[in-house]
């Protein structure tokens, strides 16, 4: 609980710090202080203890996802203190805006009651919506932060309903009581409950871009900031997850009959929906909105399998998707700027012949998502597939590996142009802390995969 008041704060310390006119404390301030945190979440770990009439829950499970969004969180701010360099004003609030979105994403990994879910959501989504229209210049910036913030307003209209239909019928807004009073109807729920357990789903499937709720998700990953972009594709999806997996886990398992054909249609439905227009993007940040889209199915795939270790392969396959994004969007915006402002696959012309060592390790950031050996995104999806035909959901789990294997296609499109020469090549200018950063990713992804990590979570 030290850990999520620290945070609260020093949001709004570094907020202040904006009155100093000096960009070059920010990044080593808010770093310093996402380490305070994740000291402070550690210290915490093996006590599990409640809060405010145990609406919070500490636990394992979420000092473990909260440590793992502080480190990723940590790598996106060392990634701006090159970003920001262009910008003269509001950088303060850029950084405290995404320190108060980590705020509700701590919400969102230790609630057990579903108004603290509802704050955490908020907190979260709310500074979202400002950072996606960060480029106030830019039409399509502010196309972006409308078009999330009024998608973002109706997921939240439906989860609000759908908390109160739970909540009318089972008279309680916690999730040990909702599942002891869904336990006692052996499957078969009473109609409003059912109800309101789907907009509850759809509510949490929208801040993860599942299929069908997804459409919000390639516009504002365009149009957002590509540091925002990087920080949505990775904490953001985080929380997300884990709060979706808090929510099964505690509140729902067994799931019902009918809730389980909703996520096994949502898992099918990211999958080949993400798939199929992957194929057909030329923009890269369009490209891994698609792509984000079917990790959400894979993700999906391990908490429909409903077993104790799902929490530990979902803390995996996020941490090591993470760290594979975002060297992949350093890469992209120093491509982006040698093009001047192009974002299209074919800014990646020349790069290996240009930069040999950055063409390398993209290849290895690539085969991580892509799931090919011997990276981490391999054993992540390996771990998934594993899970699910362990648990019966055999059909699936092939679906899934047909899928993965179709993914494997728009990756190696874009490795393509990075080793296929340029007649007119730009020059790229990576900076030192950049370059470290992508190295560092680069290896962990290799040697994550050489030796996995399981956490009891």
């Amino acid at each position: 609980m030290s850990a999520l008041i620290f945070i609260a704060i020093f949001g709004i310390i570094v907020l202040y710090l904006g009155f100093a006119n000096n960009k070059a404390i920010l990044a080593p301030v808010a770093i310093g202080g996402l380490l305070i945190t994740m000291a402070l979440s550690i210290k915490d770990w093996g006590v599990g203890s409640k809060y405010f009439h145990d609406m919070i829950m500490v636990d394992n499970f979420s000092i473990a996802f909260n440590v793992s969004m502080l480190i990723i969180t940590t790598l996106i701010f060392l990634f701006g203190v090159n970003y920001y360099k262009r910008m003269e004003h509001h950088v303060a609030e850029q950084y405290a805006l995404m320190i108060f979105a980590l705020t509700g994403a701590f919400l969102m990994t230790s609630y057990s009651n579903l108004i603290m879910l509802f704050l955490g959501i908020e907190i979260l989504s709310i500074p979202l919506y400002i950072l996606a229209g960060g480029k106030k210049s830019s039409y399509r910036s502010n196309e972006a932060s409308f078009k999330y913030f009024l998608l973002g307003s109706f997921s939240t209209a439906f989860f609000l309903f759908g908390i109160a239909l739970v909540y009318g019928a089972s008279s309680t807004f916690y999730l040990p009581e909702i599942s002891t009073y869904i336990a006692q109807f052996n499957g078969h729920l009473p109609p409003m409950l059912m109800v309101g357990l789907l907009f509850i789903l759809i509510g949490v499937s929208f801040k993860v871009a599942v299929a069908p709720f997804h459409f919000w998700s390639p516009d504002v990953y365009e149009g957002a900031p590509t540091l925002v972009t990087a920080f949505m594709a990775t904490v953001v999806k985080t929380a997300g997850f884990a709060a979706f997996y808090r929510l099964l886990g505690i509140g729902l398992l067994p799931l019902p009959a009918a809730l389980e054909k909703t996520l096994w249609v949502m898992t099918g439905l990211s999958l080949l929906v993400g798939n199929l227009a992957a194929l057909k993007q030329s923009n890269f940040k369009r490209l891994l909105a698609y792509s984000a889209i079917v990790h959400t199915g894979f993700m999906l795939l391990a908490m429909l399998s409903q077993h104790d270790s799902a929490g530990s392969v979902l803390l995996y396959y996020t941490f090591v998707y993470s760290l594979a994004t975002i060297p992949l969007f350093i890469i992209f915006i120093h491509m982006k700027r040698s093009a001047k402002g192009l974002e299209d696959l074919v800014i990646f012309r020349g790069l290996y012949k240009q930069k040999p060592w950055v063409a390398v390790f993209m290849t290895i950031l690539l085969m991580s998502l892509a799931g090919l050996p011997p990276t981490s995104g391999f054993m992540a999806k390996y771990q998934v597939f594993t899970l699910a035909i362990s648990q019966g959901y055999l059909a699936i789990s092939i679906f899934a590996i047909i899928m993965a294997i179709i993914g494997v296609y728009y990756y190696f499109y874009v490795l393509r142009e990075a080793f296929t020469d340029s007649d007119e090549p730009n020059p790229i200018l990576i900076p030192f802390l950049n370059a470290a950063l992508i190295i560092a990713c680069g290896i962990a992804v290799v040697l994550l995969g050489l030796f996995t990590f399981t956490i009891p979570i």
